[in-house]
Parts: C-alpha cells; sequence; structure tokens
C-alpha cells in the first residue's frame, strides 16, 4: 500500500466536481461548491443578504411593537411575519448579484428613520435604490 499524500489542487477538482478551494494554512476547504463561475458566489450572497435583511426587518418591528407596548396579538403577527419577510427578502437577493446588498442598505436606512421617529414599524420590502 502506497503512503497517503496530499491532492494536488487540479486532483482536488477533478474528485469535488470542480473548483475546490486549497489553502495553504488548513489544508482543503471545502464549502458550498458553486462549480468555477464567479457568479455564482455573489448569487447565493446576495440571496443570503437579502434573507438576513428580511430578518432584520421583521425582528426590528417586533421590538418596535414591544416598545410600544402593542398587544399580544399584534406581536403574534409580527413574529409570524418574519418567515414571510425572510422569503421575500432571499427572492429580492437572487434577481441580482447586487440586489441583496442593496435591500440590506435600505432596511438599515429605514430602521435608522424608524428611530429617528420614536420607533414606529417598518415596511418589508422599503424601497430599494
Amino acid at each position: 500500500m502506497s503512503a497517503l499524500r496530499e491532492l494536488s489542487v487540479s486532483e482536488l477538482n477533478e474528485v469535488s466536481g470542480g473548483c475546490g478551494r486549497y489553502n495553504y494554512q488548513f489544508g482543503i476547504s471545502n464549502g458550498i461548491n458553486f462549480g468555477c463561475n464567479a457568479a455564482s458566489y455573489a448569487s447565493y450572497y446576495s440571496t443570503q443578504l437579502g434573507a438576513y435583511s428580511g430578518y432584520l426587518a421583521g425582528v426590528y418591528n417586533v421590538f418596535a411593537d414591544l416598545a410600544q407596548s402593542a398587544s399580544k396579538s399584534v406581536i403574534a403577527a409580527d413574529i409570524k411575519n418574519i418567515a414571510s419577510y425572510v422569503q421575500l427578502g432571499a427572492q429580492i437577493g437572487a434577481q441580482s448579484a447586487t440586489n441583496g446588498l442593496a435591500i440590506y442598505k435600505s432596511v438599515v436606512s429605514a430602521i435608522s428613520t424608524s428611530i429617528a421617529n420614536g420607533g414606529t414599524k417598518i415596511t418589508f420590502p422599503p424601497a430599494v435604490g
């Protein structure tokens, strides 16, 4: 039996389906395999950022209503909305590689404006752009 050895980058790409990453400090780093297309990375992270933006908006609305002493039914509705905001944010983020960042910036801006105006709830999705 031959001794074990590290795979070369080309061998790693062959057995992993392509575009494996190699980190010389930590060895093989296999994450999500996007193939060799850098645009796939951007699309994936834009989708994730869009989903996080929806989560951020939803959680902010829960706390805004808690701060305003809203009824339990209003708070419950806010909590239910978080999942739909996450889904909608992911859909918006997936439309282009820049949409995720744009919607995130819009949510942060809407939250800042809301805080300046006494902590009112924000709409989701806010105006992007």
